[in-house]
Parts: C-alpha cells; structure tokens; sequence
C-alpha cells in the first residue's frame, strides 16, 4: 500500500439520485411563511466503492474514507453550484447558506434556496420534476492510498484489481447536477488519467496502456527517475512523484477555483509580500518558465493573487485578471509565452472571473507567423521585476517540436501539468 500526499488536477465524483436522497424540503419556522424551502441530499458516500473506468483493463475502483473532508470543512469555504458552474451559485458557506458536515454516512448538504435568484427557482421545478437527478463534488486529492484486490468476474474468473482509497481531499464545491455518472469514455480517461499522474507509478500507467495506448503518453508526464529515493520507496514511484511534482512547476499552470475579490490591485506591491518559495508562488501566478528557476520570482508570469504581508496567497484579483487577459491579447508589449500555454493561462483567469460572476475577455488570436512571439513587456501585472530590479529573463520559442506540441495538447486535454522536455 502507498500512500500520496500532493494535489493535483480537480477532479469531480458523482452521486444518482437514489443514492443523494436529494429532496426540497419546506422550512420550519416563521420563514416557511414565505414560502422558504431548502435543498437536502448527499454530495458524497463513504466507503461506497465505484469504479472509474473499467477496472478490469485500465481503470479502477474507488472510494472515500471517513473523515477525508473533516479538514477541508474546518478550512474551507465551499459554494453550492449548478452542474458545476460557478455563474450559478445557489450558496456558499461563509455567507451562512450552505451547511456541510460529515455524518456516518457521507457528506450531506443542506443548502438555503433565494428565490430571488431565477436559476434556483428552475433547480427547485428541476429536482421535482427529476430532471436533476443527482449531486456531484469538485475536490483536489490531498492524499489517497493504492491496493491491490482479487474479485470475481461475471464468467467466475478471478481477477486482480486496484482500489483508490480517497483519505483527505479540498473541497472545492458541490454541486446539483443533470448527469449524475459519466455520459463518456472520455470523461472517464480524463479521470484515470488525473489519478495516475497524481500517483506517478510508471508501472501502472504501463499496464493500462495495453488496453488504452494513449495513456502511454502520460509517462512523458510523470517523467523517469531512478529505482530508489530519500523517502525509502525502493521501486522508483517515490522519484516518479517528485518528477511529477517538479511537472506542475512548469508551463502554464492549470485553473482552479478560490476566493476573488475586486478590490485595488497593487501587483509591485503583492509581489514583494510574495515569498520566493515555489508552492506560494504558483499559487499566485499563471505561468512559470519552463527553462527557469522554480523558486525564482522572475521565472513567473501573470500575478493575479492578493498576498498578505505574512506572505499568505489569498484571493484572486479581478482586475489583475482581466488586465492579464489584455496581456494575453496584445496589450503591454503582449506575451511570449508558447500559443498552447497563452490558451491555458486564459483559462485559468477566465475561471477566476467567472468564480466572481464575471464574464471573462475573449481571448483574440495574435497577429503573427506561426511560432513567432513577441516580446512580453515586464510590467506589475503579468512579471514582478527580481529583487535586484533587474528586468526578468524574456523565453522566445517557436514549439516546432512535434513530441512537445503532443505532450502539450494531452496535458491541456486532460488538464494535467506538463513536465519540460
């Protein structure tokens, strides 16, 4: 058995509604008056086992331990949203409208329904009509462990099988949801595929790849290490998952929701407060250099995170997001950052804006020859100048490598991180 600690990609578990128990339920008081009602059901089950794919060939099972979301609860501020879509937020934990809490059985939401909000009065009709007919939840990883079981299949045979076991994850939200199970292979292949570059074992990618080949392709992913490491894990998965691990540092890095907030933007300012410490600082930009220095302030690109002065990243700014959206677009002397990275960091402010119920800029098509850049400008907002108040280093590429361009398309496919070549 192995145990991870890293997040990665979000990744989304779904629940049918027999087994959600999502009902409307009238409330009791002085409120029901109005007509106050509320959404009940269950986001998650515990030790419920499901199988991500086909367990048998290239997938898994998989099931969540007690206790996994015990300290994201203490923690976090999670919405209530509709098919996962942050612009309807029916509610949100810090406003006092959503009450999440884990009991024997699961995760059970209990959430407030505004009817001044449209959308919430359409999910009311939706769920008795069953036209919504289960709840799901976004969440990171934060740990897991990996078994291997022997089950009997349909024609009496005995197979081996690999059980996920979730210990801890961040919840990002719940949501009430139209699709309660994957509608799709490729839905599911994204998910096998999250968790196996998470877990980093070449060795399991290797033997699902006989049945998928193209999840051969996320060894490029999870890169090649030697057989043995510091942390005493002799069969090289330990190495696999700091490769993987260092692959998150580079290139664009993937969306993710948190808190925003519209007020003044200082980015000077923000970043100076920023510590030259790799995991504060890709939570606070959206691209780092692929041939730079990690923890090298001038190797990041597009601040857009407030920063405290203890040095703690905290909410997505508004404005800095839409102005590097303009950067994206030519403003300021434009980017130089590859074309499939320039798609991926508009993705990542886009969500930021859309967390806030903004709509995002459209991304423009650049002028330009392909593979031709052009010289990003180093301004607050997209690169915090180094210490010493020298200009950051600029990359100017032209991606013609075929290899990167397939490696670049299946991170950005499946939303994963991407490992230099």
């Amino acid at each position: 058995m192995r145990t991870l600690t890293r997040t990665t990609a979000e990744e989304r578990r779904h629940l049918p509604l027999s087994t959600a128990e999502v009902v409307i339920r009238a409330v009791d008081g002085d409120s029901a008056a109005d007509g106050g009602e509320r959404f009940i059901g269950y986001a998650a089950k515990f030790n419920s086992r499901t199988a991500i794919g086909n367990p048998l060939r290239w997938g898994f099972y998989e099931e969540i331990a007690p206790g996994a979301f015990t300290k994201t609860l203490q923690e976090g501020d999670a919405r209530m949203l509709i098919d996962h879509d942050s612009y309807y937020v029916v509610s949100r934990v810090s406003a006092g409208t959503l009450q999440l809490a884990e009991d024997a059985h699961g995760l059970p939401v209990d959430s407030a329904l505004d009817p001044a909000l449209s959308y919430v009065n359409d999910l009311k009709a939706n769920v008795r009509n069953k036209n919504i007919t289960g709840m799901s939840f976004g969440f990171w990883v934060v740990k897991d462990d990996w078994t291997l079981e022997k089950v009997e299949t349909s024609d009496g045979q005995t197979a081996e099988v690999e059980v996920r076991r979730i210990l801890e994850v961040r919840l990002l939200e719940v949501s009430a949801v139209t699709f309660p199970q994957y509608e799709d292979t490729e839905a599911e292949l994204a998910s096998v595929a999250s968790a196996l570059v998470r877990r980093g074992d070449q060795a399991a990618i290797e033997r699902r790849a006989r049945y998928r080949p193209e999840l051969r392709d996320l060894l490029q992913l999870v890169g090649s290490g030697p057989a043995d490491d510091s942390d005493g894990d002799t069969d090289g998965a330990g190495a696999a998952v700091r490769q993987a691990a260092a692959a998150e540092q580079r290139g664009a890095l993937a969306a993710h929701s948190t808190d925003t907030s519209d007020a003044a933007w200082d980015g000077p300012g923000n970043s100076s407060d920023l510590p030259a410490e790799e995991t504060a600082l890709r939570q606070a930009h959206a691209w780092v250099d692929p041939d730079g220095d990690a923890a090298a302030k001038s190797s990041y690109r597009f601040i857009h995170h407030f920063v405290g002065v203890d040095g703690d990243v905290g909410a997505a700014s508004t404005v800095a997001c839409t102005t590097a959206i303009g950067v994206l677009n030519g403003a300021r002397g434009g980017t130089a950052i590859p074309e499939e990275d320039r798609q991926t960091v508009y993705k990542h402010l886009a969500r930021h804006l859309k967390d806030a119920g903004l709509k995002a800029p459209e991304l423009k098509q650049v002028a330009g020859e392909p593979g031709e850049t052009t010289r990003e400008t180093s301004t607050p907002q997209d690169a915090p100048a180094a210490a010493d108040g020298t200009e950051p280093a600029v990359t100017t590429r032209a991606d013609s490598d075929s290899r990167i361009l397939r490696m670049r398309g299946l991170a950005a496919r499946y939303g994963l991180p991407l490992i230099p070549s």
